[in-house]
């Protein structure tokens, strides 16, 4: 991606400024700027990757037809290892 720097004049709330200034640790009100929208197109781009695994599973669990409760097995599996823990503490 090709960087292009332009003169932008806005009017922000300062009170936000220095907050996320003193969050990302930003020498300038220009870095903080910045800073932030890296952090926004950075975790647009998690959550985006994150509804493309969500998507791939249930459509798995469509294929697979599965019924009821996919973490069930999982639950009865921790259960069971923790009746094995505590009867091994007592």
């Amino acid at each position: 991606m090709s960087t292009a720097i332009r003169d932008k004049h806005l009017k922000l709330d300062q009170k936000k400024i220095d907050m996320a200034r003193k969050i990302l640790g930003a020498k300038t009100e220009t870095e903080t700027i910045e800073k932030a929208m890296e952090v926004l197109i950075q975790n647009d781009r998690a959550l985006t990757v994150k509804r493309q695994v969500v998507e791939r599973i249930l459509s798995r669990r469509k294929r697979l037809k599965m019924q009821g409760d996919a973490a069930e097995p999982v639950r009865i599996g921790r259960e069971e290892r923790e009746k094995a823990l505590w009867s091994r503490v007592k």
